[in-house]
């Protein structure tokens, strides 16, 4: 058997590779090595075989504050990984084997201590010295292998290396990454919305018109709701309110909040229905503050309002249990009503609409769940 070359970084034969297509093979527990698995032609005057591999790892961000998402793996450069003629059989897919599970087993570890770093405000550096140092730990131990082993013409020691893998691979389990969304959700809405006067206060205030924003606190399927809106609009017909005359044709800026608690009453990757009860403020102002005549101009209504969001969501929002991100946008409809029950100085109710767009999103938090492998090994090598 040829010596085992760690790569690193790819070499320039691995450079041209990949102008083209790079082929690689991810370690399995399930999918052991096979001859076909050496894409390479075999190099002239040169027997055993050669295989070719890399590890690494990616972080991912999740939710401020929280542990990195990490994933490590280790896999074989099939187009530049080779067996000659002479030496395609068992013996020399077990000697390869031996090798991929060394290599994964060293990136378990990786895995483990860069899980171990947390938060830690130098990850990046730290991690770069713990794949250094493991790459330099591999690269000990395949040596080791390869003297032990002759190359993998001494049977009975590469038998004694496979049992040895085979069990680190179970005492080092495989750390699967798990993502867990939170109850808590949080999100925002910015549209445009219109008041709507119904019964006897239709006479007294047209319909205004305005810019609405709205911010969504979910514990689990609940909702609270805080969406102050202001409008423009005008009197139609005349009132008198506290010694205070408000004229027909005035411009007013009602100001409108409301602070509701709602419940997902349906939820699906594209749509999803919210209803509401809640309490609504109405501050009517006129439209000029500066106006000596309207100085002091004031007028409050507090009841009680009812209402539905019906959000349309865009984008793919299937749920993705291997994604650290848990968010969406959406288009929402929201439309609201609420009675008058003051009849001083008029009387009847309001009905709010607003269109516009936003987004949601849940914290997720990831965690660790320890796989142990079991590999049977073959009863015969030959």
């Amino acid at each position: 058997m040829n010596r085992l070359l760690l790569l690193l970084m790819l070499s320039p034969l691995l450079c041209l590779a990949q102008q083209a297509t790079i082929d690689t093979l991810h370690w399995s527990a399930t999918r052991r090595l096979q001859l076909s698995d050496f894409h390479s032609p075999t190099q002239p005057g040169l027997g055993g075989s050669e295989f070719y591999y890399q590890i690494g790892y990616e972080v991912r961000p999740t939710s401020l504050g929280s542990q990195h998402a990490i994933d490590a793996f280790c896999l074989m450069f099939r187009n530049t990984s080779w067996v000659s003629e002479t030496a395609r059989n068992e013996r020399t897919l077990a000697y390869n084997q031996v090798l991929f599970d060394l290599v994964e087993v060293h990136t378990r570890q990786m895995k483990a201590k860069l899980i171990a770093l947390g938060t830690d405000r130098q990850f990046k550096n730290k991690a770069k010295q713990i794949e250094y140092l493991t790459n330099a730990e591999l690269g000990a131990e395949v040596n080791r292998f390869r003297a032990e082993t002759g190359g993998g013409d001494d049977l009975p020691a590469l038998q004694r290396w496979q049992r040895q893998v085979v069990q680190r691979l179970y005492s080092t389990p495989d750390l699967i990454t798990t993502y867990r969304s939170s109850k808590v959700g949080y999100g925002i809405f910015l549209g445009a919305g219109a008041a709507l006067s119904t019964g006897p206060l239709a006479q007294t205030l047209g319909t205004s018109a305005g810019a609405a924003l709205g911010i969504d606190i979910a514990v689990g399927r609940t909702m609270f709701l805080l969406y102050p809106t202001l409008y423009n609009g005008t009197i139609r017909s005349g009132f008198s309110y506290k010694n205070q005359s408000w004229e027909t044709g005035m411009r007013v800026s009602p100001t409108l909040v409301e602070i509701g608690f709602g419940r997902v009453a349906y939820d699906s990757p594209r749509t999803r229905l919210i209803p509401y009860i809640g309490y609504r403020l109405l501050n009517l102002l006129p439209g000029d503050r500066n106006d000596e005549r309207y100085k002091d101009f004031s007028l409050q209504n507090h009841a009680p309002d009812i209402g539905v969001l019906f959000d349309i969501k865009l984008g793919d929002n299937t749920d993705k249990p291997d994604q650290s991100e848990d968010n969406f946008w959406f288009v929402r409809t929201k439309i609201s009503y609420s009675p008058m029950l003051d009849s001083k100085p008029f009387s009847g109710g309001l009905i709010n609409l607003q269109i516009g767009l936003g987004g949601f999103g849940r914290i997720r938090k990831v965690s660790y769940r320890p796989e142990p492998t079991v590999i049977v090994l073959p009863d015969h090598l030959h």
